[in-house]
């Protein structure tokens, strides 16, 4: 039997690199995101052979977050793999950002992943299985300054994560997070401050992380994984250090 995947933020950086892993396992795949256009180049890039579907979503909107899911099911018969990759960022002191951009990032980066995984617990508990992975970040785990909103987010996506694996436990569904440190991803080429500096050059490449992810994909022996930029942790902790004084 085919296994299915849905994929949100399908095709940035890591969402692209996932989908094109996965469609070497043979997976079929619905992949989501805002963009129509971004996500038909991405289906044509995966080949022929990949059974493939796109869905534009929003992953803010509930609606969306419904249909895009359910399409695994209306689509390929069963969902076996939901990612939560879709997310936004935006690096600065907390007191300048607006209401706005706060609710944006914990709307984006946690209420999202709860709103789709939410209708897949459904499908996956009527198959007796299934796997929720949740992309978080070590923001939520390193507490940086400059990622006030931004690691407070990707940390109640990591608890939400443990309390709804809890909740499942026994059922036969996995419910994990991949936490990376700094990877090159489209977010950071909207902030020229980071794009332009040793942190972005140091970061990893979505390819490396992607692997990461799929080794854990295929072995989910921990509820969460970190992988940590060791460069990139020296220089923020660095920076960290520096402006506490």
């Amino acid at each position: 039997m085919q296994k299915v995947a849905a994929i949100t933020g399908a095709y940035g950086g890591l969402g692209a690199e996932l989908s094109k892993l996965l469609a070497r396992k043979g997976y079929a795949l619905v992949l989501g995101g805002r963009n129509a256009g971004k996500l038909q180049e991405l289906i044509d890039s995966l080949g022929s052979t990949c059974k493939a579907i796109a869905v534009v979503i929003d992953v803010t909107n509930p609606k969306d977050c419904e249909k895009f899911v359910n399409t695994a099911v209306s689509k390929f018969g069963r969902l076996d793999l939901l990612i939560n990759n879709a997310g936004t960022w935006k690096k600065t002191i907390f007191e300048e950002l607006t209401p706005m951009e706060i609710q944006d990032m914990f709307v984006t980066n946690a209420f999202g992943p709860m709103y789709c995984s939410q209708v897949a617990v459904k499908i996956m508990k009527k198959q007796n299985s299934g796997h929720i992975l949740n992309i978080g970040s070590t923001a939520g785990v390193d507490y940086m300054t400059g990622n006030v909103a931004y690691g407070s987010a990707k940390a109640a996506l990591i608890a939400f994560t443990a309390c709804l694996g809890k909740q499942l436990n026994g059922t036969g569904i996995k419910v994990t997070a991949f936490s990376p440190g700094a990877f090159k991803t489209e977010i950071f080429k909207h902030n020229p401050e980071i794009y332009e500096t040793d942190f972005y050059k140091n970061a990893m490449l979505p390819e490396f992380v992607a692997k990461k992810v799929m080794k854990h994909i295929e072995n989910p022996k921990k509820w969460h994984v970190v992988l940590q930029n060791k460069r990139n942790s020296l220089l923020a902790f660095n920076t960290l250090r520096s402006s506490s004084k």
